[in-house]
């Protein structure tokens, strides 16, 4: 039945009534209340339980009502049929009240036992058919009723004997319907204790009540004991014990009638057991219940505990156990309980057998379903590799990251890129081996709580390296350089030269271009910082700056070219001064240094604004002769000076008294040789003093040979 975006569903169990609700009530408040022939009757929470009634919300947010046959307000017809009228009221948080009325009716299909014990999630339960007619027995009788508690592990000569009232104001119900005596109570009631039973914790009430029969009085067995102990986790398992018959509920020989079985209010077949991988085993007068994860009915919610991945494992067990012995011609015990258990779960970054010597492929998992991969950044010396859920390039073919489905229900990631990436740089060459260092973070996300948690893998992963024919040139990333690998392979005989654009790499050029050249037995490494001059810049904007280089190897005797690489990098920036050839000047300016933090907005010529801004930053471009740009000259050098500011708001506008902004100034400079404006100068980061430090300037031709 649907009404109003909830899905009712109604059904009938062996003993009891079981509503279910499927709408997300985590976070809204509910109740229950009834009517019958007496009127409508609105209950407590404990005054519901000890009429036999149970709400929970399970762990996807659903509304569970299950109603004891013999619970108040319940109407027998026939003594076959069950009817109860019940009322589900929402009360919303802007006041309003829904109310949504259900008549729910049950057949019997199974005639009554001598005794019947029900361990509900929030009370205990026994009906027990009374050995004489009580057709004469009225409702005014029940007060007639007195029950005395004792304990089977203490001898008590005269034990108090109580009224029918004085048990309730303990907390205790006991009524007669039809042939039944029905007592019930909350656990942790007054006179509930606990002991262990084969080696599992037992709630024990021990009560005898005595029934008015002619003039004299029966006296009635009512002893109720449940379960208490959670279940553990073996493995991938739940694993649940309980005694095959609890000890205070027989006396002497009895015979084991088997036990029955069933997840979510739906009793199993021996085929449903064996299909969903569940075990149910006596062992030692105990039965122990094995839950697979996976299996259906089954609910694995993900939590974070002190900022470790758990899942959480949930199931909603009901067991039905019988027996019969001299005394109780047939015991039925039924049990409702949600099962817990907290798994910490360990996960490990599985690399693929199947990888090839070019690429890394690996999978992380397993996780439950309501957990997503939001972000993955990969460290391997060069330039941090990033790949995000919502804002990964869809062209971007390089890093990809997929959800893989397990039988069980639950995902594994599957991540896979190539080690000839840019940004991927192997940590050692040599002895027939390539040997990269990995550092991943996964950044994850948990639904719907929006809680976020990090896992941390460091893999160190080798590929067999052969040394190629012929010499060859590969490109890298770091954060702040770009490196050239130069691999020679065997070929020591060669004389080679290596050219940079037109110039030809030698120590004066490494000094002054800031350069790390590193010598190994088949490779040469030169690193070249993203403020060298002998970089050319194609893109400057505030999602960062590309810069490139072309390199020739030549032959030096023949002056042939062996290897040539046009290659780029795109380097994140916050600050960044470039003075461009053909007299161009170029400033990322942060003002995060600032306190406040402002926005510059203009240049010395109040015209000039930035080409871009986001919220920290900005971008100005503009030419040497233009915004307001001075030059002076300094001996060999025409030295070009502008200044970035931020313009104060003064209070009033006509007749400023107050301003509300702190002023921001920054200025910039740009040095070129006095005899040739076609040189690039690069200061990274701008520093925010008055003064920026001076960069030996490289003269920029044409990258010819």
């Amino acid at each position: 039945m649907l009404t109003a975006n909830r899905m009712f569903k109604k059904k009938c169990l062996d003993r009891h009534f079981w509503l279910s609700v499927k709408s997300n009530y985590s976070n809204s408040e509910v109740r229950f209340d009834f009517e019958d022939q007496h009127g409508y009757h609105i209950l407590s929470d404990d005054q519901a339980a000890r009429c036999g009634y149970s709400v929970l919300i399970t762990d996807r947010g659903d509304l569970v009502f299950r109603a004891s046959f013999q619970a108040c307000h319940v109407y027998i017809q026939m003594a076959t049929d069950y009817h109860l009228h019940v009322w589900l009221v929402e009360l919303h948080s802007d006041g309003k009240v829904q109310l949504f009325p259900f008549q729910l009716h049950c057949t019997l299909r199974e005639q009554w036992s001598s005794r019947e014990i029900v361990c509900e999630e929030n009370y205990m339960e026994v009906s027990i058919k009374l050995p004489v007619q009580t057709e004469a027995f009225e409702k005014n009788d029940e007060t007639e009723l007195a029950m005395t508690f004792h304990r089977v592990d203490q001898h008590q000569e005269n034990p108090t004997v109580m009224s029918l009232t004085e048990a309730a104001a303990h907390g205790y119900h006991i009524s007669v319907r039809g042939s039944f005596l029905i007592f019930r109570c909350l656990y942790s009631s007054n006179f509930s204790y606990i002991i262990k039973d084969s080696g599992v914790d037992l709630e024990l009430v021990s009560a005898t009540v005595f029934y008015p029969f002619l003039s004299s009085f029966l006296a009635i067995d009512a002893t109720v004991a449940c379960t208490l102990n959670d279940a553990t986790v073996d493995q991938s398992d739940l694993l649940w014990t309980l005694p095959l018959v609890p000890s205070p509920l027989v006396h002497g020989l009895f015979k084991y009638k088997g036990v029955t079985f069933g997840v979510d209010g739906r009793a199993f077949s021996e085929s449903d057991i064996e299909q969903g991988g569940y075990k149910i085993s006596l062992q030692r007068r105990r039965v122990e219940v094995r839950i697979p994860t996976g299996a259906s009915g089954v609910h694995v919610k993900s939590v974070v505990v002190q900022g470790r991945y758990s899942q959480s494992i949930s199931v909603d067990l009901s067991i039905m156990s019988q027996w019969e012995n001299k005394h109780w011609p047939w015991t039925q015990l039924r049990i409702f309980r949600r099962l817990k258990a907290l798994i910490p779960a360990t996960h490990f970054l599985n690399r693929n057998r199947t990888t090839s010597n070019d690429s890394f492929s690996a999978t992380l998992g397993p996780f439950a379903p309501d957990v997503s991969l939001e972000k993955v950044t990969l460290t391997s010396g060069g330039d941090l590799l990033t790949w995000t859920s919502s804002h990964h390039p869809q062209h971007d073919k390089d890093f990809v990251i997929s959800k893989l489905s397990n039988n069980t229900g639950s995902y594994t990631f599957q991540l896979c890129f190539p080690l000839s990436h840019p940004k991927i740089i192997p940590e050692f060459i040599g002895g027939g081996v390539k040997t990269y260092s990995f550092t991943f973070i996964f950044t994850f996300n948990i639904s719907p709580s929006g809680e976020v948690f990090y896992h941390q893998e460091e893999v160190e992963h080798s590929v067999e390296y052969t040394a190629p024919s012929s010499p060859k040139l590969e490109g890298k990333c770091t954060d702040s350089s770009l490196l050239v690998l130069l691999h020679h392979g065997a070929h020591t005989q060669l004389q080679w030269e290596l050219f940079l654009g037109n110039q030809r790499l030698d120590w004066e050029l490494a000094e002054m271009g800031g350069f790390v050249v590193e010598t190994g037995e088949l490779y040469v490494t030169v690193e070249i910082p993203m403020y060298s001059p002998v970089l050319s810049f194609e893109e400057l904007t505030l999602r960062g700056v590309i810069a490139g280089i072309k390199l020739f190897l030549v032959d030096a005797v023949s002056l042939k070219i062996l290897a040539s690489l046009d290659f780029n990098c795109n380097f994140p920036v916050r600050e960044l001064l470039v003075c461009l050839p053909q007299g161009r000047m170029v400033a990322v300016v942060d003002t995060t240094h600032t306190i406040p933090p402002v926005q510059p907005n203009r240049t010395l010529d109040p015209s000039c604004v930035p080409l871009q801004t986001d919220s920290s930053r900005a971008l100005f471009s503009f030419s040497l002769d233009s915004c307001g740009t001075t030059v002076t000259t300094e001996g060999q050098f025409l030295v070009y000076e502008n200044q970035i500011s931020y313009k104060q708001d003064f209070l009033p506008v006509y007749d400023p008294v107050i301003h509300r902004d702190s002023p921001y100034r920054l200025t910039i400079q740009c040095r070129y040789p006095a005899n040739d404006s076609s040189a690039l100068t690069v200061q990274y980061p701008v520093n925010s003093a008055m003064n920026l430090s001076e960069i030996i300037p490289v003269k920029q031709t044409k990258s010819s040979i």
